[in-house]
């Protein structure tokens, strides 16, 4: 493993290599020759690389050659389920190697690409989770995107000291949305923010735009709360 302190570091390293080799190369032989590194990764590692790997190739620019590549890449990561929402949700917010490339919008793709009670799980699972708060406004806005199908699982966190209060926001969103309709619930998006325990990133700024993809309006990281 080189330099790597473990197989997954390795993977991962590896996958952001060849991302970049196929970015980098300036003939149609290089191309091709990234693009067969590529497929010949996926199909020996697909199944034992983490998640955050097959996130990398997520940045691969989107070309006849690359299209299954970025395709097989996304819905491996859909096949894992509730346990990679998390990582997909912060990717879909900006926390990707590079902002400004495609991957941030495809790990959005890629949530809508899991099955409804699978994606409430994970958002659910975001908000039980010991974090430092800046992902849990967003897995609201998502949840509430969800509608009634996010109820079960609200419900189940209610009691959990991370995620409670989070999901009672959640489930009192979802129910004046049932009642009065989307406009009295947008109306409610920023005070439901900031109350919200205090757990963001702090108080300095206001919710931003999400990312394409996600259902609602989510925060960006440094601007919740």
């Amino acid at each position: 493993m080189g330099s790597y302190r473990s197989q997954d570091e390795a993977l991962t390293g590896l996958a952001r290599q060849l991302t970049d080799a196929y970015g980098e190369a300036r003939t149609r032989e290089d191309q091709d020759f990234a693009c067969e590194a590529i497929a010949e990764y996926l199909s020996e590692f697909r199944e034992i690389a983490p998640s955050e790997a097959l996130l990398a190739l997520l940045d691969l620019p989107l070309t006849v050659e690359t299209y299954p590549l970025v395709d097989d890449a996304q819905v491996t990561l859909a096949a894992r389920g509730p346990a990679v929402v998390g990582l997909l949700l912060a990717a879909s917010m900006g926390e990707v190697y590079d902002p400004a490339g495609p991957a941030a919008e495809r790990a959005a793709e890629t949530i809508g690409l899991l099955r409804t009670d699978e994606a409430s799980a994970g958002l659910c699972g975001v908000l039980c989770a010991d974090t430092d708060g800046w992902l849990k406004p967003a897995a609201v806005e998502a949840l509430i995107g969800l509608g009634a199908a996010a109820e079960a699982d609200l419900l189940t966190v209610l009691d959990d000291p991370e995620g409670g209060d989070w999901a009672a926001i959640a489930l009192e969103r979802l129910r004046r949305q049932r009642e009065h309709g989307d406009r009295l619930a947008g109306e409610d998006r920023g005070d439901a923010n900031e109350e919200a325990i205090g757990q963001g990133r702090g108080d300095e700024g206001t919710a931003a735009t999400g990312a394409a993809g996600l259902p609602g309006a989510a925060p960006a990281p440094g601007d919740v709360l």
